[in-house]
């Protein structure tokens, strides 16, 4: 009798110990900043796409799969996002949010972007009521910019990315990705 009440503790250990590892916190990764001065790192998690790492914003409760190739990153000085860049390709991934403190609507934030940006020829131009996705092309690089607000905390949430125009089919796949894997807020983690 004693063997089996022994059995079933052991058994019942292994359970839990299984349990919690199932539970457990995600990995992480740290990528190292662009500044080779600077002894600061971003935290990403491992995600099961092996060509992705996932951001996790925790000041504004979003998510975003970065590009492995992105092996450098920094914070933004508000801790509201993050710029990483792919040194080999030149490529810059940046994802931010903010509050919305005016009350700007889509429109008038994506009208803002473009004229900030000396009203280029768009190549994108997707627009709904609570977000957009607006891209261009100026001679070797190209850009994209996706933004989402959140009318219920008054926040915006986007991500950008700045990429080698000869490698649009490489990044227009990237794009896609991040874009499906963008969730602009309420992540929890």
């Amino acid at each position: 009798m004693m063997n089996i009440k022994r059995i079933a503790l052991i058994m019942a250990g292994i359970t839990c110990l299984a349990a919690s590892t199932a539970l457990a916190a995600p990995e992480t990764v740290s990528i190292k900043s662009a500044n080779k001065d600077s002894v600061e790192s971003v935290q990403v998690l491992k995600t099961k796409d092996n060509g992705y790492y996932q951001y996790y914003n925790d000041k504004y409760g979003y998510v975003i799969d970065i590009p492995k190739a992105a092996t450098q990153a920094d914070m933004t000085a508000e801790g509201d996002g993050c710029y990483f860049q792919d040194p080999k390709d030149k490529a810059v991934f940046m994802t931010y949010a903010a509050k919305n403190t005016l009350n700007f609507t889509a429109d008038e934030l994506c009208n803002m972007d473009i004229g900030v940006n000396g009203s280029p020829e768009l190549t994108t131009n997707i627009r709904t009521k609570n977000s957009y996705a607006i891209g261009w092309t100026n001679g070797k690089q190209s850009y994209y910019h996706e933004l989402y607000i959140n009318e219920k905390n008054q926040t915006y949430t986007a991500f950008s990315v700045v990429y080698p125009t000869e490698q649009k089919d490489k990044y227009t796949a990237i794009i896609n990705h991040m874009a499906r894997s963008f969730v602009p807020n309420g992540v929890k983690m």
